[in-house]
């Protein structure tokens, strides 16, 4: 005869069985429309008990401004003057004056060349060629820089 083994590796064993077991259980019993006991529904063919699954209410948001289709600009327009000659009443618009960049940066406390680069709207990689930086880190306060015009 064999002598019986009651050793704590059966109780291990035992709950290490029954513990995914408990969780499962309760985490059925979280979800809603479901429970331990078996739904009357399945057993019985009732249609009484349903589940209905709505989609969400569609969104059409506007478009950002770079996607809206651009706008016609009006033309101007001539009018004719009872003596048969043309008179533009179209009126002057200003150009609108595009600021000069700056060709020089003087560096200040706290610069960095990877700020500087992005402010001009250049490559950092112009500003160390353009500047003959040898190391970038090695920045020092008042020091002039060349902002190239080009990108």
């Amino acid at each position: 005869m064999q002598a019986s083994n009651a050793g704590p590796e059966r109780y291990v064993l035992a709950l290490a069985l029954l513990v995914p077991l408990v969780v499962a259980a309760v985490a059925m019993a979280q979800l809603p429309g479901t429970g331990l006991a078996s739904p009357s529904s399945l057993l019985l063919g009732n249609d009484a008990v349903s589940l209905v699954a709505r989609r969400p209410a569609a969104s059409r948001p506007a478009p950002p401004p770079t996607l809206a289709p651009p706008t016609a600009t009006p033309r101007p327009t001539a009018t004719l003057v009872p003596t048969a000659t043309l008179v533009p009443t179209a009126t002057a618009v200003p150009a609108t004056p595009t600021p000069e960049r700056a060709r020089t940066y003087v560096v200040q406390k706290g610069d960095e060349l990877k700020h500087i680069a992005a402010q001009y709207h250049v490559s950092i990689w112009t500003l160390i060629a353009q500047n003959e930086i040898p190391n970038p880190d090695s920045l020092r306060i008042g020091q002039v820089l060349r902002i190239p015009d080009d990108q």
